[in-house]
């Protein structure tokens, strides 16, 4: 159930999350703040890539040469949601460990770059990909963010963060790929390609 419905599960927790955040939003801290709009623009962004024409995925099965019979689509979004889930809920209870909250600002400038490098890597037509549009909102909101932390996040955050960021996104692009049938080995082997 869960590996079926984890769009619709995730819309959910943020549209809780975000009502009670709302009706509490003198009393919460700005990390609390800015990581209920990551995680806003975070169901926007999964819903366009998702969704929108054709899907992200369906370039990168496109790109690697993968059958799309072949790729197991429930388990790769379920992978995507419990990304997710981990890094709202870190932000969320780790609000005064500030490094877990930046882990999401690495996340949003890498979504922009990959997605902007797509249009080249994947020889488009149009200056788009799915998922642009929110990656770019969510990396604008990056730089706001870094500049309302300036004096409460460390350099030492910032560094922290990016090897988590690392770290996480290694295991979560090693379970989609696990999703299409492909192997550490043949990963590396198809992004030399």
């Amino acid at each position: 159930m869960l590996k079926k419905y984890n769009m619709h599960i995730f819309i959910a927790i943020v549209a809780v999350l975000t009502a009670y955040d709302l009706l509490n939003w003198d009393g919460i801290s700005i990390v609390r703040k800015l990581v209920n709009l990551f995680a806003v623009l975070g169901v926007l962004h999964e819903i366009e890539e998702k969704y929108w024409p054709g899907g992200f995925h369906k370039l990168m099965l496109k790109k690697f040469e993968i059958n799309a019979d072949d790729f197991d689509v429930e388990s790769a979004n379920f992978a995507v949601f419990v990304f997710w889930m981990v890094y709202l809920a870190l932000g969320y209870i780790g609000a005064n460990m500030v490094f877990f909250f930046l882990m999401t600002i690495v996340l949003s400038i890498f979504e922009a770059f990959i997605h902007t490098a797509g249009i080249k890597i994947h020889n488009l037509n149009k200056p788009y990909t799915p998922g642009m549009v929110t990656a770019w909102l969510m990396a604008i909101a990056a730089i706001y963010s870094v500049i309302r932390l300036n004096g409460i996040a460390a350099p030492i955050d910032y560094l922290i963060a990016i090897v988590l960021f690392v770290v996480s996104f290694a295991i979560l692009a090693s379970r989609i790929w696990s999703s299409a049938g492909i192997t550490r080995k043949d990963m590396f082997e198809k992004i030399r390609q």
